[in-house]
């Protein structure tokens, strides 16, 4: 998208900034922490890793957190979103290997136990620069363990989450959809900043219902037309994939992280968004089956 930014916007109106530089001050990890700064959200200590020295300069407390800068292909590529450093050894020794690869990357401070507190603000922010429509909520489980995507999410009214992410994006004039990521420091209580995706979430599909729907919202929008919001955010709404809970639920059992009824709280909920059945079609339920085979 950021390659054909002019062709592409020459041929539709795109739920994204105009300009594309605000994009890129957002999906940087190394600029992120900057741009929350500036807005008043604090993120984790963070360095662009150019070369062993800076590593070793930065001063960084460890555990820390390898990362790359930008993009999914560091995942495709090692089979993880982030490598974990437990000195700046093991950080170096990581950055190395992924600059053999071709891969930029951050090493940043690790927020200790924070797997648990890791929330997200998913907005529309309209044409006239105004937030639209905004989802808040909470990870319950993801995978890969610990730094993964969402296998169940829970939707629920977080007014900090969400001060917070929009304060971030009106800093920097985005328009569009975001899903801001922060998480909450056991240490001090305090909201971090960790990543800016400028595209919706892998749970999205928990604001599209018939009464609040985020994209009929921005579609409207889009379209040059009134964008009414007809119905309150999804509060206590748990999206759930199950092929891939059913992976992460056993391992975290295996470490004994999870009981039954912790699992099953959230299948039992009435008010719940699955990620791919329906009964009136169910062949895509089945055919996700095949992301439990592939871990099994």
């Amino acid at each position: 998208m950021l390659r054909n930014w002019a062709v592409v916007h020459e041929l539709a109106d795109v739920p994204l900034p105009d300009d594309p530089e605000i994009v890129v001050r957002l999906r940087r990890k190394e600029r992120l922490p900057i741009e929350g700064a500036a807005a008043g959200v604090a993120a984790p200590a963070t360095v662009l890793a150019r070369d062993e020295e800076t590593i070793r300069a930065a001063g960084l407390q460890p555990p820390l957190l390898v990362k790359p800068a930008e993009g999914q292909e560091f995942a495709l590529a090692f089979g993880e979103k982030a490598v974990v450093a437990l000195d700046a050894d093991a950080a170096v020794a990581a950055w190395r290997r992924a600059h053999e690869h071709g891969f930029d990357t951050i090493v940043q401070e690790l927020i200790p136990e924070s797997h648990d507190f890791v929330f997200s603000l998913l907005t529309y922010i309209g044409r006239e620069g105004e937030p639209l429509a905004s989802v808040t909520g909470r990870k319950v489980r993801q995978g890969p363990l610990r730094f993964g995507t969402s296998a169940v999410f829970e939707a629920r009214r977080e007014p900090e989450v969400e001060e917070q992410g929009l304060r971030l994006l009106r800093h920097v004039g985005y328009k569009g959809f975001a899903h801001v990521e922060l998480v909450r420091d056991p240490r001090d209580g305090e909201l971090k900043l960790v990543e800016v995706n400028t595209r919706l979430p892998v749970w999205a599909g928990v604001a599209m219902g018939r009464e609040f729907n985020l994209a009929r919202i921005a579609y409207d929008d889009l379209a040059g037309r009134p964008a009414r919001v007809n119905g309150a955010p999804p509060d206590g709404v748990s999206w759930i994939y199950m092929a891939k809970d059913v992976w992460v639920s056993a391992q975290m059992a295996r470490r004994r992280e999870l009981r039954p009824r912790e699992f099953l709280s959230h299948y039992l909920r009435r008010n719940k968004v699955r990620a791919v059945f329906a009964a009136d079609d169910p062949l895509p339920a089945l055919a996700s089956l095949g992301y439990l085979r592939s871990r099994i």
